[in-house]
Order: C-alpha cells, then structure tokens, then sequence
C-alpha cells in the first residue's frame, strides 16, 4: 500500500520540480534596435520669421545645400559679411568663379560706368580654420541707391561630407556668430570727411539659420 501511495504523488512531484527548475514557458527577448544608416545627404529647413535669415534655394540637391541671405522687405542696405560656423561632415563649396559665395546681382559691385575689365568687384570669401566661412557683398558706387534687403542678397553654399561617417538623422548644428550690414545711409558724396566718418558704421545682424540634418 505504501509503495502504490508513492507512484501516485510522482506525477505531481514531477510537475512542481519541472516549475521549480524553470521548466515553464520564457518571453522571447526584445529584438534589438537597428543600427542607424550611413547618411547620404543632408536635408534643410527653413527658420521661421520676416527678418535676416538663410532660406534653402531650389537649385539644392541632397548633397549640396544651395543657401540664399534674406533679410526684412522694405529695408534698405549697401552690403552684409558674415561668418559661418559649420559642424564635420559639411563642407562649403564654391562657386563657378572659385569663391565660397555667389552674386545675385542686387548690389553695384563696379564702379558705375567703368569699363576696366580688372576693376576688382567689391565681393570676397575664404574658409578659415575650424570650418568657419567668412563672406561679404558690398555695394561700391555710393551715386547708386541703397537695394532693398527683402530678396536673395547672395548665395553660398554647403557640400555633404561623406568622409565624416555620420548616421542618418544626426542633427547639424550652423551658427552665426558674427553679421554685419551697411546701412543705407553711409554718408552722401556730399558729405565733408568728419560727417562721412560719423555715417561710415555698419549695423550689426542676428542672421536666423535652419534645421540642418544628415540624411
């Protein structure tokens, strides 16, 4: 009788030592994140608002991000400089003329009326170290009036990087830590020398830039 008692509890033992050991269903772990891509390009929105800003020109492609400086309509200006500072993985690029900005033709860069073919026009750029550019545009026949500053003033422009390795989605950060304009009034050719050194200030700027993302 005893040795019966015995087979019948052996079921029942083996089910709670099959518990005890683990021998119950386990949830499969989580699958792990994918890693992120390699980027390809870079992407570009435009900041919001009406004032001095770098908005996104339709010549861009997904490797070269052509930028255009606006500033606020109505207001009149003879020139701007600025500097870029861009993070690894972008670079500038130059233009057709071999300078890291362009000219769209709103500001007098000649002397009115000269025909010397190396008159030097009044634009320049260079890329210092550290990846910051240094740009500027300036009218250079004060006879001419003042342009107005609501249109695309010039042109620069920023190239991927692919030898940076980023990720896909890594955010860029752009800043200006200097911009300058000069106003429209600088002094009338009228002027005497002490009124036209007085006038002869430019205007500090707070240049608003874009979201810049690899992609």
């Amino acid at each position: 009788m005893r040795i019966r008692t015995l087979s019948l509890l052996s079921p029942a033992l083996a089910l709670l030592l099959g518990l005890a050991c683990g021998g119950g269903s386990h949830s499969a772990p989580p699958p792990a994140a994918p890693a992120p891509n390699p980027a390809q390009g870079l992407t570009y929105t435009n900041p919001t608002g009406t004032g001095w800003r770098l908005v996104k020109d339709p010549s861009s492609t997904a490797t070269r991000i052509v930028l255009n400086l606006v500033g606020p309509a109505g207001l009149k200006t003879r020139g701007v400089g600025f500097n870029l500072q861009a993070p690894a993985g972008v670079t500038f690029a130059a233009f057709s003329d071999g300078l890291p900005i362009h000219d769209t033709g709103v500001y007098q860069l000649q002397t009115l009326g000269s025909t010397d073919p190396s008159e030097p026009l009044a634009i320049t750029g260079g890329v210092k170290q550290g990846n910051l550019l240094s740009v500027g545009i300036y009218q250079k026949d004060r006879d001419q009036p003042a342009q107005d500053s609501g249109v695309a003033l010039c042109q620069i422009a920023l190239q991927f990087d692919a030898s940076a390795g980023l990720k896909a989605g890594t955010s860029l950060t752009l800043s200006i830590p200097k911009a300058k304009a000069i106003p429209e009034d600088i002094g009338a050719i009228t002027d005497d020398l002490w009124t036209l050194d007085q006038k002869m200030r430019m205007a500090n700027l707070s240049i608003a830039v874009g979201t810049l993302t690899a992609n």
